[in-house]
């Protein structure tokens, strides 16, 4: 069966923390800070076998988005592909989307009004997405689901953070 939901893919191998895909991501949107995907380091382990990796978090297009549940003006949806979207003129500046969001996708705006990761929903399908297009070692890779999933094939991943077909649209390879 054919998918047409889209997604994010990120190889944590591949992530150098070089910020390309969070400037990238502020001049397709003409947007300042914070940016709609930030990179986190996380530390694993103890001294002297510590382990850093880094994390692309963009908005996760959530399959359930309790972000789209909590607005009481409706003016977050989803678009048939699954992108989570928000309608700012229907958006009352409340920002309980962005208490309710586990990961802190939406964004307080300029403009009083929230703002989040649009999946670079005003660029043509053929093109890649603004993060995708900037990162240097090939980290995020975007597509529909079932595109995604041979990405991940081809390149042999072990483990995968969300399940694939689960209730988020942001996949990881974990290094």
């Amino acid at each position: 069966m054919s998918s047409i939901r889209k997604g994010f893919f990120v190889d944590l191998d591949r992530c150098i923390k070089c910020h390309a895909c969070e400037i990238a991501c502020r001049i397709w949107n003409g947007i300042n800070v914070p940016s709609y995907r930030t990179i986190i380091e996380i530390e694993n382990g103890a001294y002297p076998f510590v382990e850093r990796t880094n994390v692309s978090i963009a908005c996760m297009h959530c399959e359930e988005a309790y972000c789209m549940a909590a607005c009481p003006a409706k003016a977050i949806y989803k678009r048939e592909d699954g992108v989570v979207l928000v309608d700012s003129e229907k958006c009352v500046g409340c920002r309980l989307c962005s208490w309710v969001c586990p990961f802190g996708a939406p964004k307080y705006g300029p403009d009083l009004k929230m703002q989040k990761c649009t999946f670079c929903n005003d660029r043509p399908d053929w093109m890649p997405r603004a993060c995708e297009e900037a990162c240097p070692t090939g980290a995020i890779v975007t597509g529909t689901i079932d595109y995604l999933e041979k990405v991940i094939k081809e390149r042999k991943a072990k483990r995968i953070i969300s399940q694939i077909r689960g209730r988020r649209a942001l996949l990881y390879i974990l290094p």
